[in-house]
Parts: C-alpha cells; sequence; structure tokens
C-alpha cells in the first residue's frame, strides 16, 4: 500500500543512545496536530484548573486568535504611565487633562489591580494568571504557566472555522483612545508559534455559529460570557474527542456528537440517577477504567496517524479502522509486513524501557503473538500493548481532565461523578441554543442534544422551574401544553 510504512514511527519513538544502540522514547503526541492539550505528568508539570480562572485565557485566546502583539497588563502603575506618556505625543494633551484622564482610566480600566474588560477588544490586555513578575519567581506556580497557554491554543484550534473579524469596527472615545495608547507602533501583525490541534469537524462547526452570535450581543454581555462560552467548548470538545476514542464508541459515527446525560447542580444524584448511568462514569463515555488508560489510547492513536504518511489530517480510530476495511492483508504483504513490526518492535523495546526504570516494580504481562491477519486485529493488537505496557505513573494524566471539567461542569457525589450546569450555565447555554428566538421548550432540549446534552425528565422539570423563576418561560395557553422560552442576554 502507497503512504503506509513505519518510517515516521521509528523516527519519533525510537534515538541513538550514547552506546549506539537504539532507545525507545515513551510518546504520546508527535504528530504535527495534537490530540490533547495535556502532559503525562499534569500535576507536577502542566495544570489549569480554577486556580487560573477563565478570564486569563480567554485573554491568550483573544490575543492568538486576532494576532495580536499587545502586551498584558501587568501592572497598573506601568500602564497609567504609558496611557500618559502617549497621550503627550501623540495628542499633545495637556497635562491637567492627562491628569483627569488618566484618572478616570484607573477608575474604569481596574478592579482591585486586575484588568476590567469594559470592550471586548480589552480581552487583549487580560493578562493569565502567575505570569508576573513576583510569580515568575515561585516555582511551584509553573504549572500554571505551562497548563493555561495549552489551553488557549486548544480555544484557538476549536475556532479554527471563525473567520470574521473578533473585533467591533467602532468604539466608544474612551476605548479608542486607550487602544491607541497601549497599542504597540507596528505596521503588520504577526503570526503566534502555537500548537494546533485535533478538534472533532462538528464541534468546529457549531462554535464558529456561536461565536458569530455572541459577537454580535452588547458589549456587556460579550465580555462577560466570553469566558464562559470558551470553557465550555473546551470541555465538550475534549468529553466528545476522548469519548469517540474509548474502544466501545468505535462503531459510532463521529459525524454528531456523542449523548452524554447532565444534570443541574442544584439536583441529588443517586444511582439511578440518569446523570449517573449515562453520564460521565457511564462505561461508553469517560469511566475511570478508561481514563486511567487514557495516555495509552492517545500513544496508539499517534502511532496509528504517523503510519499513514499522505494522511495530512489527524485521522481518529474510526477513521483509521475505515481505512484498514479497505486492505485485504491476505494480498497487501507490505502493509502487513509493517503492521507486524511495528508490533514486534515496539513490544520487545517498550517491555525492555520499563525494565530499565527502577520505579516499575510490577512484572510485565506475557509476551503476545505479532502475527496479524487484518487491519483491525493490528489495531486491537497495538492498542493493547499500549495499554498493559503504560507506565504506572501515567493514569496520572487524568487528573488533567479532571482539574478542567471540575472548575464547572464536573462535581463528585459521594462516589458518584456528574456533569452538571450551575444557574450562570444553564441560562447562557439556553440563550446560546434559543440564539434571541422564542422557541417551544421542547424544541429547546432538542437543541441541547444536537449538542449531545441530554436531561432527565427530573432535570427537564427543574430547568422549567428555574425558567420560570426568572420569567422565561411562558404559555401560549392556560391549557399549558405549549410552553415557550426567550432568553435575551
Amino acid at each position: 500500500m502507497n503512504g503506509f510504512s513505519d518510517k515516521k514511527f521509528l523516527e519519533n519513538y525510537f534515538k541513538t543512545d550514547s552506546s549506539g544502540g537504539e532507545k525507545m522514547q515513551d510518546n504520546f503526541q508527535t504528530c504535527d496536530t495534537k490530540l490533547l492539550p495535556f502532559t503525562l505528568n499534569p500535576l507536577s508539570g502542566c495544570v489549569y484548573d480554577g486556580t487560573c480562572g477563565l478570564l486569563g485565557v480567554a485573554g491568550e485566546f483573544y490575543r492568538l486568535k486576532t494576532q495580536s502583539d499587545i502586551e498584558p497588563i501587568y501592572s497598573v502603575s506601568s500602564s497609567k504611565e504609558l496611557v500618559a506618556k502617549e497621550l503627550k505625543s501623540k495628542y499633545k494633551m495637556p497635562d491637567e487633562d492627562i491628569e483627569r484622564f488618566i484618572k478616570v482610566f484607573e477608575d474604569v480600566m481596574f478592579e482591585d489591580d486586575s484588568v476590567n474588560v469594559i470592550d471586548p477588544s480589552f480581552f487583549a490586555y487580560v493578562p493569565m494568571k502567575f505570569f508576573d513578575k513576583s510569580s515568575r519567581e515561585i516555582s511551584k506556580l509553573n504549572k500554571y504557566r505551562s497548563g493555561q497557554p495549552k489551553i488557549a491554543q486548544y480555544y484557538t484550534s476549536i475556532a479554527e472555522e471563525f473567520m470574521d473579524e473578533m473585533e467591533k469596527s467602532q468604539k466608544d472615545l474612551f476605548c479608542d483612545l486607550v487602544s491607541t495608547c497601549l497599542q504597540k507602533d507596528n505596521d503588520f501583525k504577526k503570526e503566534a508559534d502555537t500548537e494546533k490541534y485535533f478538534v472533532l469537524p462538528f464541534i468546529k462547526h457549531s462554535f464558529a455559529k456561536d461565536l458569530e452570535w455572541l459577537l454580535k450581543q452588547s458589549n456587556g454581555v460579550v465580555v462577560k460570557y466570553m469566558p464562559l462560552m470558551l470553557y465550555f467548548y473546551a470541555c465538550y470538545s475534549l468529553i466528545q474527542t476522548l469519548s469517540f476514542m474509548n474502544k466501545k464508541n468505535w462503531g459510532e459515527s463521529i459525524s454528531n456528537p456523542k449523548k452524554v446525560t447532565y444534570m443541574l447542580t442544584s439536583e441529588k444524584a443517586t444511582h439511578h440517577a440518569d446523570a449517573v448511568r449515562k453520564g460521565w462514569m457511564s462505561a461508553d463515555v469517560l469511566p475511570e477504567s478508561f481514563l486511567n488508560k487514557m495516555s495509552s489510547y492517545a500513544q496508539a492513536l499517534d502511532i496509528l496517524n504517523l503510519l499513514f504518511e499522505d494522511k495530512q489530517e489527524y485521522m481518529t480510530f474510526q477513521d483509521i479502522l475505515a481505512l484498514f476495511d479497505a486492505i485485504d492483508f491476505e494480498k497487501d504483504i507490505d502493509a502487513r509486513s509493517v503492521c507486524e513490526r511495528v508490533l514486534s518492535k515496539y513490544q520487545h523495546h517498550k517491555r525492555e524501557l520499563l525494565k530499565s526504570r527502577t520505579t516499575e516494580t510490577g512484572a510485565l504481562p506475557d509476551e503476545i503473538d505479532t502475527t496479524v491477519l487484518s487491519g483491525r486485529q493490528f489495531v486491537d493488537k497495538l492498542l493493547d500493548l499500549c495499554v498493559s505496557l503504560q507506565s504506572k505513573d501515567y493514569p496520572r494524566m487524568k487528573h488533567a481532565m479532571y482539574s478542567l471539567a471540575y472548575i464547572k461542569l464536573l462535581e463528585s457525589r459521594k462516589e458518584y461523578k456528574v456533569l452538571v450546569l450551575d444557574e450562570d450555565m444553564l441560562l447562557f447555554l439556553v440563550a446560546m441554543m434559543a440564539k434571541d428566538e422564542r422557541i417551544r421548550i421542547d424544541d429547546l432540549y432538542r437543541r441541547f442534544e444536537s449538542f449531545g446534552i441530554c436531561f432527565s425528565f427530573q432535570t427537564k422539570n427543574a430547568i422549567c422551574d428555574y425558567l420560570q423563576k426568572l420569567n422565561l418561560l411562558e404559555r401560549k395557553s392556560d391549557s399549558g401544553e405549549a410552553q415557550y422560552v426567550r432568553v435575551v442576554l
């Protein structure tokens, strides 16, 4: 088969050691397009959690998406000095007027020494947390300085199909003056060097439409809800991507989202609840058994993508299995030989690598037969090797996903982990689904399901109660059969 070889696998997973022999590199995402914005050891190396907040990564996303060279504001005093200097040199403003403007600038732009975003363009001035000079000297904060940029870059990959301008064409005089004073004097914008991440096509498509809708809202709505929307989409994207990686879903189409059940934060969770049985912990979503082997699945998928040299786009297990189904291993001896070499080389060198580590104290599993009769058998055997020979430390990778989801969408209820929507998230998502339309409540739930978000009968009643409390639910007739909702943020 043309374009199918183990060349890239050998280049990316094996290096020559000091003695001239081959040594395996225990990688998990070596393709140009990365799969996950995580590292193998997030606890010490790369973390994004509630400590970081949502605003800073939204600011970094804005800078990346607009290719802005604006420096975030880390110091109130230095920004005041810069604005005063620019007002003097560019606008020849009298000192008394400059003094008055700076007082307004400080009152409007800052709250508790943090940037107060009053216009979407001001996201460019919001720094990621712990990047200020004093925090850079604290080594234990390095994990946050590594984790936040990865999430911001993941946002930009989700937004790949959004081609409109992020900035509104008209600004008020104050915003225009501030932007001019804080903007660097460059005639061109340089493209940032960022990682590109794999995002399912239906997610990129819906994000582009939803961001277009959001940016048409008032400035106050945009600045309040953009960080929330970006966070929701990152979690939504990763939940869907990982669920489709789960072997139980390899037979499912990736054209539409997988259905996962959520509940409200105000509800109680029992083992009978749909959010427990059909939610995060479900065997075909993100059970602990799968998350413990997440790096193994990612490694197997990385190796498989490397073998198909002619494919430019990152492929899922579903894509790769479809390609293998078209290969007859009885006739295509070369393809079969490549697969068997990969299995043999991986098994031998990975076992040697684990034996060389003093931290790997457990007994290694028995070796497997590396003969394969079909592409599907090869994929199964490769995944089995990646899983069975995974380092005992690598289950820690799941904490990166937990840290992200626990910010706002995941809660632990005794022994259960459930996906939840709090009032802020629920109100925003209802508005995003309805998009300024007056729609029937049943149509609203169908729009949620188009995102793979399902609710139990009890949760739907709780949502209606919440919307009724806010006077956002209306009945067309006294019978109460037809209920309509409209949310204007």
